[in-house]
């Protein structure tokens, strides 16, 4: 936030006319919604109210000096090589030595908690998914390395680095990257001619085999079992919550549906079947971004504020594809509504910058690039005479 501060004061950064006109309706409604619970409901959070307000404030600027967007895709890419080389690394040790992670041996007051940094491959098991050692988990580890890969696909297009995100990826044992380039592997094949379809298809088919035909091939493939196992991450995560939402509109009165609990009050709800409260002895379900809206500021401040983010991710867009799996990775693929690492990735990527800006960069880059071609042609032609 401070440097979203200074970059405004400095006229980096400018105000969305139409978006800030969003975030003051959404302001309004969940204002009102907060009102409402502070009378009607015996729980009430202002902290948790400013900072919704303040975390997601940044939202309405867009980035002016528009050559720093290949720098900021650039120097994500470079750190992406070597996180997942590390997380390669730190794979393949555990067959010789143990597994390293460096950071466990701080403080829990230095360390984001409720993470969960070592994830055996099976329960029981003694090797451990890659996170990269930096990363919070290893679906952080896989989501940002698939955004890694669609980045380089639309901006960079080198191979051995998009051969080395894959691997690294694949040593998560985690879906939420794949789910990502499944998301963004669509578009991009429906957009590809024939000739340029045929040798992917036919240099991918051999990995992809011998991958799913392996010990480790078989764990994932075993993975998709977990929608239908309400104790499993992926149930907790992509269905739990909508069937928890379902029982807070059937317990509910009709005012408590339409201005919602109250912020920071998800954690109290108890359902038929589910919570999202890990010390209720309940089914558990995930505080995913968009549920947390509706259940603590209701239809009213919910959907205000759903349209908000919705209008700040797709509207004069840079790259439409890019764009939607950065909607996806934060609504459904996210931790939670204030979830930082997840949510600023998304709007430096996703939202920060605009079209019109986006273009511009890309011609300034495209003069400079026919300037040195020019240049270089009158050399060789002077250095003939």
């Amino acid at each position: 936030m401070p440097i979203i501060l200074v970059l405004f004061l400095f006229n980096r950064l400018v105000v969305d006319p139409k978006k800030f006109f969003l975030f003051v309706i959404a302001l309004v409604c969940v204002l009102v919604s907060s009102v409402y619970s502070m009378f009607f409901t015996s729980t009430f959070s202002l902290n948790s109210l400013l900072f919704l307000l303040a975390f997601y404030l940044p939202i309405i600027f867009v980035y002016r000096d528009r050559k720093q967007f290949f720098f900021l895709l650039k120097s994500f890419q470079t750190i992406m090589v070597m996180i997942t080389a590390i997380g390669i690394f730190q794979f393949l040790f555990q067959f010789v030595g143990e597994f390293i992670d460096p950071f466990e041996s701080l403080p829990p007051t230095l360390m984001l908690q409720g993470y969960n940094t070592h994830i055996p491959l099976v329960f029981g098991s003694p090797i451990f998914k890659s996170h990269g050692m930096f990363l919070l988990e290893p679906s952080f580890y896989s989501k940002f390395i698939a955004t890694a890969i669609i980045i380089e696909f639309f901006y960079f297009k080198r191979m051995k680095i998009i051969l080395l995100f894959v691997v690294g990826m694949l040593f998560g044992f985690s879906g939420t990257g794949i789910i990502l380039l499944l998301l963004a592997g669509i578009p991009i094949l429906l957009q590809m001619k024939m000739k340029q379809l045929l040798p992917l298809v036919i240099l991918s088919l051999i990995p992809i085999i011998f991958f799913l035909t392996s010990e480790f091939g078989e764990l994932m493939i075993g993975r998709l079992d977990e929608f239908t196992q309400p104790e499993s991450s992926a149930y907790i995560r992509f269905v739990a919550p909508y069937l928890a939402y379902t029982e807070f509109i059937q317990l509910k009165s009709f005012a408590t549906i339409i201005f919602g609990t109250g912020p920071g009050t998800i954690d109290i709800f108890q359902g038929i079947n589910y919570t999202f409260n890990e010390a209720i002895p309940l089914k558990q379900a995930h505080s995913i971004a968009f549920i947390k809206l509706l259940i603590e500021y209701g239809l009213l401040g919910g959907t205000a504020f759903i349209l908000l983010i919705v209008y700040s991710f797709f509207a004069n867009t840079h790259n439409k594809v890019l764009a939607f799996c950065m909607f996806v990775n934060y609504v459904i693929l996210s931790g939670a509504l204030l979830e930082a690492v997840t949510f600023y990735l998304c709007y430096i990527i996703g939202i920060m910058f605009t079209a019109e800006g986006v273009a511009n960069a890309e011609e300034v880059t495209h003069t400079k690039s026919t300037s040195q071609q020019s240049l270089h042609t009158l050399y060789l032609i002077d250095q003939r005479r």
